[in-house]
């Protein structure tokens, strides 16, 4: 079984998807493949920004033709609406209205998203990142929508119409801070506007938004797309003037500035050689003929009824003997902890580990909220925290540390004292794994319990078939 490649775009108001995502939709129509676009608002908190004569068209109408006129200078012929309201700039009357977007219920927005999905078949999707480039509530909408319904989209038990899809692979798109603030000078440089002012600028710092040049995982060479990338920019008559830096910057300099579309890759495998640096391509390490094998990316088939029932599985797995760790955060101002033993090294460069986190777990909305986390193993003489973390019965927030002694470090999180090693983690990423999330933190900080001068240490704790021991002699 083969699917058609698709690339998936989810925006939030029409002109977003051209700033962001103009040229990689070009690009992938140029290279044979399926292009959509889900525009998730109709633009009606939006201004006649540049001033324009309407003609007697109410703005919402005339938005949605610029919408029309740019899908077709990039030449996608795959569109849907979400069918939400605008809900306007952050703390403004729109945030309140019923219909906005920024007030939808996330499982029925990520379930209209959804059924989308599993229409369309994409194996990459793309969204605004968790900030939402620049704030707006409707970008950081757009975000959590997305993760949801590639995560709805893909269980067979989701209410969701249509066969379950799994999403190869996940994007936000972004932009680097280091070719923002390139972009910044030399447009000042040469005469023109910045979107940041007049003023130069001497330090990434000191840009009011922009990502982290570490975190961009791709970079997608768009530069020879730049004429269709900006006739889809020019189609926003009413948003886009004639003296905005997108469309007055010449020709020699557009590609520089804004021929390279950036992202970070959030939920599946780069497809970039180890040690190369960033993918060049959202659909690197998929099929890159017409057709992509079902195996990359496709239908979800439900659960074996022939299969391994939980118990089977669990007793199995539960041969393989682990470490113990307790998972601590910060949401909110309270601490929480979790016993895990469900924990991985990921990479050393960047230094990433991944705990898994049942969803039900009071842990998994708090990781959601803080976004940082620390896990403490612990030795043999400290089963008793392990149960005690484990136990679901016991208080919530601070009252569960109210006998423990910790520290803290670079995130805030709870670190154990007398822990046989720890971890001090920022969330890097979050991946659908069933009934678990699948957590994956960057080490921000670690430590270790000291070692004596003939090379004697703590002892960790095991975990093996249900119960807890220690290490046997050495082989």
């Amino acid at each position: 079984m083969t699917t058609p490649l698709t690339l998936l775009c989810v925006h939030p108001h029409p002109d977003d998807e051209s700033i962001a995502c103009g040229g990689v939709l070009a690009r992938a129509v140029d290279s044979g493949v399926r292009a959509v676009v889900v525009t998730c608002t109709g633009g009606e908190e939006g201004d006649n920004l540049a001033g324009i004569d309407l003609g007697g068209t109410d703005m919402v109408t005339h938005r949605r033709r610029e919408l029309e006129d740019a899908l077709a200078a990039l030449r996608v012929a795959h569109h849907h609406w979400l069918g939400y309201r605008d809900s306007g700039m952050l703390d403004t009357p729109g945030n309140g209205h019923a219909d906005s977007f920024h007030r939808a219920d996330l499982d029925e927005a990520a379930t209209r998203l959804a059924a989308i999905i599993r229409e369309e078949q994409p194996q990459v999707v793309v969204s605004d990142d968790e900030h939402g480039s620049y704030g707006h509530p409707d970008h950081i909408k757009a975000n959590r929508v997305t993760i949801r319904a590639v995560e709805l989209a893909a269980d067979p038990d989701a209410p969701v119409a249509g066969a379950p899809w799994q999403v190869a692979k996940r994007y936000v798109h972004t932009f680097g801070r280091g070719r923002l603030l390139a972009a910044h000078n030399g447009l000042l440089a040469a005469g023109l506007n910045s979107p940041f002012g007049d003023e130069p600028i001497d330090a990434v710092e000191d840009l009011p938004f922009g990502t982290d040049d570490d975190r961009v995982t791709t970079e997608v060479d768009v530069s020879a797309l730049m004429e269709h990338k900006r006739a889809a920019l020019a189609a926003y008559r009413s948003q886009i003037g004639p003296d905005s830096f997108f469309l007055n910057t010449p020709d020699d300099m557009a590609g520089a500035f804004f021929g390279i579309e950036q992202f970070t890759l959030e939920a599946g495998v780069s497809g970039a050689p180890a040690g190369t640096g960033p993918e060049d391509d959202l659909f690197a390490g998929l099929s890159t003929g017409a057709d992509a094998p079902s195996e990359v990316a496709g239908v979800v088939d439900g659960a074996d009824p022939d299969g391994p029932t939980a118990e089977d599985f669990r007793a199995v797995l539960g041969r393989f003997a682990t470490g113990v760790a307790i998972m601590t955060s910060v949401a909110d101002g309270q601490p929480h902890g979790m016993t895990a033993n469900a924990i991985s090294s990921v990479s050393l460069d960047p230094p990433l580990v991944l705990v898994c986190v049942d969803r039900r777990a009071v842990m998994a909305d708090v990781i959601d909220v803080a976004q940082t986390f620390a896990l403490s193993w612990l030795t043999v003489d400290q089963a008793a925290l392990s149960q005690w973390f484990a136990d679901p019965q016991r208080p919530i927030g601070a009252e569960q540390f109210d006998e423990l002694t910790t520290q803290t470090d670079v995130t805030g999180s709870p670190i154990l004292d007398g822990a046989h090693g720890w971890v001090d983690c920022r969330v890097w990423a979050a991946y659908d794994g069933g009934d678990h999330v699948i957590v994956v933190g960057r080490v921000v900080a670690l430590g270790q319990a000291p070692t004596t001068s003939d090379g004697a240490t703590t002892t960790p704790l095991i975990y093996h078939r249900g119960g807890y021991a220690g290490l046997g002699e050495p082989l």
